[in-house]
């Protein structure tokens, strides 16, 4: 049985599931849910694409906008008139208020596998794929009768546009996200990839992208960059300055952090966003060894921290002064970290080699 028919074994048995981006509705999460509900309606199963945070980034507004994603924003989810879940593209398929009460059709994801999980009916994690969008256009490929061409050319637009963003614009593709490129391209409209990739940056992105060269900090490799307070419906601006000051001629490895504000849940957390050109840095592991509420793959990562109960704090400015100097003391110990683990390596992988040449 290949995936494809793995996967409609799992969901054929339910008839109306909530598909929930758990993380920020980015492109490859919101072209993921997209295929996703065109595929289980091709099933004649009803479902629905829940974000718990709002779209932020002009591009991904013009993005849901031109292919007509339905997604629905709510603030608390709900399990009520749904019989199961889908989680796409997030690291853990646990939902807050819906894992208790309802079982999980699928977890599709290519971000590191973690233990902070609950049974899925269907789980396909594949670390070795740059996108959670490759993995549902070759869950698509396989899929028999093929979809009607008007919803085939949706999926497949949304999907390759996910796919060009995971992956930085196809820089760290893998065979996986080949194979589903070639197979999208035949039926992705080009005309509306092109359309949202002429969408430029927002000028707010732009005034946090100033503000964070303002505040640099260098550590060894690393730069990092305190953007201060922020809100809620900008925090994808996090990620982009990130990717922004990582094109810089002498970036190897960036943090950007920020703290959030959602005044409408009265809520704060603090935002960090990892980007890296180096092919050894486990982002995944050194964010692990942060804290359990993140992680990454390849090349990316981010992680937050829910700071809810300072929100009473009088004194802003010196809450994110606390914030900042902890934030980088922090940041700098899981720097050295990875030095002491790369020294280590380099003396274990010596000793091996002489005890292996005094055994000759």
């Amino acid at each position: 049985m290949n995936n494809t028919e793995a996967f409609i074994q799992a969901v054929k048995k339910y008839k109306n599931i909530m598909i929930i981006i758990s993380g920020s509705p980015d492109p490859d999460a919101l072209a993921s849910a997209h295929a996703l509900k065109i595929l289980l309606s091709s099933l004649t199963i009803n479902s629905d694409i829940m974000i718990t945070k709002k779209l932020s980034l002009s591009q991904n507004k013009a993005f849901a906008g031109y292919l007509s994603i339905p997604v629905s924003f709510k603030k608390k989810l709900s399990p009520e008139k749904y019989d199961a879940y889908i989680v796409p593209d997030f690291q853990t398929n646990i939902v807050e208020g819906i894992s208790n009460f309802i079982p999980c059709a699928a977890h599709i994801d290519h971000h590191t596998k973690t233990d902070i999980k609950v049974p899925s009916d269907f789980s396909l994690i594949r670390t070795d794929a740059g996108s959670t969008s490759s993995l549902v256009a070759l869950l698509i490929k396989d899929h028999l009768p093929v979809l009607d061409r008007k919803n085939l050319v949706s999926a497949s637009t949304a999907l390759m546009f996910g796919i060009q963003t995971d992956t930085d614009k196809y820089e760290h593709t893998t065979p996986i996200d080949i194979d589903a490129l070639r197979y999208l391209s035949e039926y992705s409209d080009q005309k509306i990839i092109n359309k949202i990739n002429g969408i430029p940056i927002s000028p707010s992105t732009m005034r946090y992208y100033k503000k964070a060269a303002e505040n640099q900090h260098s550590y060894k490799d690393w730069k990092i960059y305190g953007i201060g307070y922020i809100d809620i419906e900008h925090r994808d601006s996090i990620a982009i300055v990130a990717d922004l000051l990582l094109k810089e001629i002498d970036n190897q490895t960036v943090v950007v952090f920020a703290l959030v504000e959602d005044k409408s849940r009265n809520d704060l957390f603090l935002d960090v966003s990892f980007r890296s050109r180096s092919e050894n840095l486990d982002i995944n592991a050194l964010i692990k060894n942060i804290t359990a509420t993140g992680g990454g793959r390849q090349y990316k990562g981010a992680y937050q921290i829910k700071l809810e109960y300072f929100r009473a704090c009088p004194d802003k400015n010196l809450l994110w002064e606390t914030v900042e100097i902890t934030t980088i003391d922090r940041l700098k110990k899981a720097r050295d970290g990875i030095y002491i683990s790369e020294i280590s390596s380099f003396y274990s992988s010596v000793l091996k080699r002489a005890v292996s040449f005094f055994k000759k």
